[in-house]
């Protein structure tokens, strides 16, 4: 055989293998630049929790090493010095020494603090999931940061069904009776934005001590106050001189979102008495009642 006969042979053989080889790839649906565009969402750093993290703010904020705070994306946890704030900021830590750090970026990349906002992993731990479920968090999602939103949600129906922290229900009988956003920005539109709650119990009840807060950081407490039994109290976000039955928030601005919210009634000990959610679908606004 010649040698021209040898190198056309090899030739085609060579041709055979890469054609092999570039089936295997199609098949798989995979390339050297989809496995790179894949992995260019996840920052993964090479240390511990414990060697990557510096500092821990409260149940949803950290800082790393480097110097960059991280807000994790998706939640929210009580405010240092709430009631549930020490413990949130405690299962955040244990979350976090799970494993490798995983940081995961959505649409936007960092808030008005200039903090990163990230999904976070610790080892094969979701770590904005687990707060949830737990209870230590609610959901707080924040358009374009939308990516896990459905294991969000699932999550806190777990916590909520299971009535853990957060969640925990307060004994007394009080329910929340209508939440209405702000009808105006000026000081009488301000006053038509309210919530109301009664007392069904059949007694007086002191609320001293207890609290109102939105799904962000807005929280009102109430101070030598009490409700007879059947007795109603709005809550106006606006100025005004407290009355037995109405109360003002003493605010130049809403508090209450039009597009949707979350309306939290809390006891002295930081119990769940009632709360509400609500989104406005086309012109109607739509509730649910997390204590049923």
């Amino acid at each position: 055989m010649s040698s021209n006969e040898d190198s056309g042979k090899l030739g085609v053989i060579l041709v055979l293998i890469m054609a092999i080889v570039m089936t295997i790839v199609v098949f798989n649906g995979i390339t050297p630049q989809d496995e790179k565009t894949e992995s260019q969402d996840i920052y993964i750093p090479p240390y511990s929790a414990s060697e990557y993290i510096d500092y821990i703010y409260d149940g949803d904020t950290f800082k790393t090493v480097e110097g960059d705070v991280i807000r994790l994306l998706g939640v929210n946890t009580e405010e240092k010095g709430m009631e549930h704030a020490d413990a949130a900021k405690q299962k955040l830590e244990m979350l976090l020494n799970n494993g490798e750090i995983r940081l995961e970026r959505d649409e936007v990349d960092k808030d008005r603090y200039g903090r990163l906002l990230r999904h976070v992993w610790s080892g094969d731990v979701f770590v904005n999931v687990e707060l949830v479920r737990g209870g230590y968090a609610h959901v707080y999602i924040i358009e374009p940061n939308v990516k896990y939103s459905a294991e969000l949600w699932t999550a806190q129906d777990e916590a909520v069904a299971n009535q853990q922290v957060l969640w925990e229900p307060s004994p007394y009988d009080v329910e929340l009776m209508e939440i209405q956003p702000v009808q105006g920005t000026d000081i009488e539109g301000l006053n038509l934005e309210k919530i109301v709650f009664r007392n069904n119990d059949q007694e007086t009840l002191d609320i001293s001590g207890w609290n109102v807060k939105d799904e962000s950081v807005h929280i009102f407490r109430f101070n030598d106050m009490s409700v007879p039994a059947g007795g109603t109290v709005e809550l106006k976000s606006g100025l005004g001189t407290d009355t037995t039955t109405e109360v003002y928030w003493q605010l130049d601005s809403s508090i209450w979102n039009n597009a949707g919210d979350v309306c939290f009634l809390r006891d002295e000990n930081g119990l769940l008495v009632d709360s509400w959610r609500y989104t406005l679908e086309g012109d109607i606004y739509v509730f649910t009642d997390y204590v049923p």
